[in-house]
């Protein structure tokens, strides 16, 4: 039987891209939160709440022409963290 599940939304915005992003609570310490537009979703990505680690990702950003391979992934995923008020260790 369906149980009725609370989840939050926050807008974010990395390098000029405005998305919403849904945060979906799991059984363990993690959620899952899924980065979307106003026509699709995107992607989704799990974050460790309690930590701030990225476990995984489904379907990851690709990278943007002239930068550094990584960087606009690693940017969405600091956006998350600040915008769910999600620990955040520095970047190496």
């Amino acid at each position: 039987m369906p149980r009725e599940q609370k989840v939050y939304q926050e807008d974010i915005e990395v390098r000029g891209r405005s998305f919403v992003v849904t945060r979906i609570p799991t059984a363990t310490s993690g959620s899952w939160f899924t980065i979307h537009d106003a026509c699709e979703i995107w992607a989704a990505v799990a974050i460790d709440d309690l930590i701030g680690d990225v476990i995984g990702w489904r379907n990851p950003p690709a990278d943007i022409p002239n930068t550094e391979p990584g960087t606009f992934k690693c940017e969405v995923e600091e956006a998350i963290k600040k915008a769910f008020s999600l620990p955040c260790r520095e970047r190496r």
